[in-house]
């Protein structure tokens, strides 16, 4: 399974990631370098600071804490969800198109299985997405880490986690909306622009016809709304997989309650348990990114969705060009999402708010 940080097996098993690790390794290596080329200089009186690159086991510290936080089953569940659909690809590829397909070209059926070989050719166009960086970053004085005393690498470690969750949090929010630029405009390259679930082309837009949120409104009413929404995806859209609904903590929070029709206690299950007891939902989950009256829904498959994962989540050091510099660390990813329609726009996500 991939994941959006480096393990032996996956780095082993997939060209693409162990490509994106040697990468890392080489930078780590050159702040190292430069860092022992300081050394090599007499400096009275700052023996110290001369030589500071970052130990093993500190760097394998911060990488424990990194797989630690970046796979943490509680927080960013659709960042977790999507993570096993990750497709790895070189650090190089800022831009991924895929062929949206359309007739599969013509076939024959007979007894014999003698009749002529249709010739036709399945039609095709194209999108695609970009893998946009994200990053975050700390630093310390030189002073802070001369001699490279423990607590200075303490200190470094609390700073690469908080940046570590910073990143992750971006990367949450980009599978939502993309990501923009210094003027609020999405990012774009070469004609491609960020997207996230809700602001793509190649997810279905539907309208919240009643209040999801208020406990007023009664469960059947829910029922019915989950199932035309459902239906979007589902019947229009020939989508067989089940879906995963993606709900607000307002709505969220209304589902606990039990499942009544007409005044009367038709069972012991919830309004939850009846959603998903309906034919194509999956499951049901909280996401802390949605409010009020939105959710979203959608097959949990690589065929429908993927994010592409440029480089995994990792740190680094950034060589110094003087003893005097400050020790600059990033915490860095570079991830996009692929949302995938056939040639006819038909597509297993969906998002649906109040007007």
């Amino acid at each position: 399974m991939t994941t959006y940080v480096f393990d032996k097996k996956s780095v082993a098993a997939n060209r693409s990631l162990r490509g994106q690790y040697e990468y890392l390794q080489a930078h780590r290596a050159l702040h190292a370098n430069t860092e022992r080329g300081f050394a090599g200089i007499p400096m009275p009186g700052m023996v110290g600071n001369a030589a500071a690159p970052v130990p093993y086991p500190v760097y394998a510290e911060m990488d424990a804490q990194t797989k630690a936080i970046m796979l943490d089953p509680n927080v960013e569940v659709l960042l977790n969800d999507l993570m096993p659909l990750a497709r790895p690809l070189n650090i190089g590829k800022m831009i991924h198109q895929y062929r949206q397909a359309g007739s599969g070209g013509a076939a024959t059926s007979s007894m014999s299985g003698l009749e002529p070989i249709p010739n036709d050719q399945t039609s095709y166009k194209y999108d695609g997405a970009i893998v946009p960086v994200h990053q975050s970053g700390y630093y310390r004085e030189w002073r802070e880490l001369a001699g490279q005393q423990s607590e200075g690498w303490n200190d470094l470690l609390d700073d690469q986690a908080g940046s570590t969750r910073t990143v992750r949090e971006r990367m949450a929010g980009s599978c939502l909306d993309g990501v923009v630029d210094a003027n609020g405009n999405p990012l774009e390259f070469k004609g491609v622009k960020s997207y996230g679930i809700r602001n793509s082309a190649n997810t279905a837009k539907a309208t919240i016809g009643i209040d999801l949120t208020s406990t007023a409104t009664a469960p059947d009413a829910v029922r019915n709304e989950f199932i035309r929404l459902r239906d979007i995806v589902r019947r229009d859209n020939r989508v067989v997989a089940d879906l995963t609904v993606y709900a607000s903590p307002e709505i969220s929070a209304t589902m606990d309650r039990y499942y009544v029709l007409e005044g009367n206690i038709t069972a012991t299950r919830t309004l939850r348990q009846e959603l998903e007891s309906l034919a194509g939902i999956g499951a049901i989950k909280e996401l802390s990114g949605l409010e009020g009256n939105e959710l979203i829904m959608g097959a949990l498959s690589q065929e429908y969705i993927a994010p592409l994962l440029g480089q995994g989540v990792s740190n680094l050091a950034l060589p110094r060009q003087t003893p005097f510099a400050r020790h600059q660390f990033i915490v860095w990813s570079a991830m996009g999402l692929e949302i995938r329609a056939d040639v006819n726009g038909r597509t297993a996500w969906l998002y649906a708010a109040s007007e």
